[in-house]
């Protein structure tokens, strides 16, 4: 009777896995047709890494692994910022015997706040000043586009619709079932990341 139950449990949880994963696909934004007046977007650098560049001191990914080393070093990168909340420890592992900068903090997809968005873009630019800085979560897709919109938005000044647009129609791979980044992008919240690095502007000073 245990190995039944236990049987039926091991079945429930491939079960639910398998739902999951298949809405997370489901989910997944692809546009009819290829978006149009792309040329600024994020440069392409390795498509199996999901790795791009979003200017001369920015990048973007996936979780890399050890092998992606050389490829750090070329591109200058001195500094990782990870958004990961689960399995957080794998760029140390990866990464921990280099001279690789590596930073985590952790945000959890379903629940962002403005000063969450703040404190990660104080960090990049902070960094910035050391060499080229590279932002990833797992897939390099949600968290990664929403941090990556915002800097478009606080640091190149731009129009909010675009870095949103550029976040959900890029080919970085885009969730449409958290709501809640696509809610994220109003003035509102992006006066409150705003005022929050000012202020930390001023006490720096």
């Amino acid at each position: 009777m245990q190995q039944t139950h236990f049987n039926l449990y091991k079945m429930s949880k491939n079960v639910l896995f398998a739902l999951t994963a298949f809405s997370l696909v489901a989910c997944t934004t692809t546009p009819s047709e290829p978006p149009k007046n792309t040329e600024h977007w994020a440069t392409l650098i390795s498509e199996q890494e999901n790795l791009y560049q979003i200017d001369d001191k920015f990048y973007r990914s996936e979780q890399l692994e050890a092998q992606s080393e050389a490829l750090l070093n070329k591109l200058n990168i001195h500094t990782i910022v990870n958004l990961r909340f689960f399995d957080r420890n794998d760029d140390k592992q990866a990464f921990g015997h280099t001279k690789i900068n590596l930073i985590n903090t952790p945000l959890l997809t379903w629940s962002i706040s403005p000063d969450e968005v703040a404190d990660i873009l104080w960090q990049i630019k902070q960094h910035q000043k050391n060499g080229a800085v590279l932002v990833h979560c797992y897939h390099g897709a949600d968290r990664t586009g929403l941090i990556v919109a915002s800097y478009r938005v606080i640091y190149q000044n731009w129009d909010l619709n675009e870095a949103k647009r550029e976040m959900q129609q890029g080919p970085y791979g885009y969730h449409s079932v958290w709501k809640n980044i696509d809610n994220f992008f109003t003035q509102e919240n992006m006066a409150k990341i705003k005022a929050e690095l000012d202020k930390r502007s001023n006490t720096t000073k």
